[in-house]
């Protein structure tokens, strides 16, 4: 009896831990480490050069009246122990997505950063248990509004017989 307890208290001690590990509803781990080069936007603030954690949430995010995507995932991007930025990033099964097929990563999950081509945006790419995940992030440089121009203070208008009034 006292082996089939202590079995039992052994058991209990050890799967404690991995039952632990997802505590909170929604969480996930970090599935990859990447290293931005260049700063980049990310949830609509600007995300400086570094390395961060990517952690892939069970959340979808909400597309229309409140239904939710399975083709998309929200993420967070953590650097040194606190989340600093969500986005979505596209789901794909284990086909690969074209334009995605060099990885490099730690044993965590397999990523590649890439700067698509003319520079407007940055691209995560992340294998992880049998699924691919695409990240899109605006480089810096490209993700200022674009000038509006100033309206003119007058404006000149040709009379009718074709000599120009000034306005007000």
């Amino acid at each position: 009896m006292s082996r089939l307890l202590l079995s039992m208290i052994a058991a209990a001690t050890l799967a404690a831990p991995a039952a632990a590990h997802h505590t909170t509803p929604g969480k996930s781990h970090a599935v990859a480490t990447v290293t931005l080069k260049e700063p980049v936007k990310a949830d609509g603030k600007p995300l400086a050069a570094g390395t961060y954690e990517v952690w892939i949430l069970d959340e979808q995010p909400n597309v229309n009246a409140g239904a939710t995507s399975t083709a998309q995932r929200i993420v967070e991007l953590h650097q040194n122990g606190k989340m600093v930025a969500t986005e979505v990033a596209e789901v794909f099964g284990s086909e690969r997505p074209i334009g995605t097929s060099g990885t490099t990563g730690s044993r965590m999950g397999k990523a590649v950063v890439q700067k698509l081509q003319g520079g407007e945006f940055v691209r995560i790419a992340i294998s992880d248990a049998g699924a691919r995940y695409l990240i899109h992030l605006p480089t810096a440089a490209f993700s200022e509004p674009t000038p509006q121009p100033q309206a003119p203070s007058r404006v000149v208008l040709p009379g009718p017989t074709g000599s120009s009034q000034p306005t007000q």
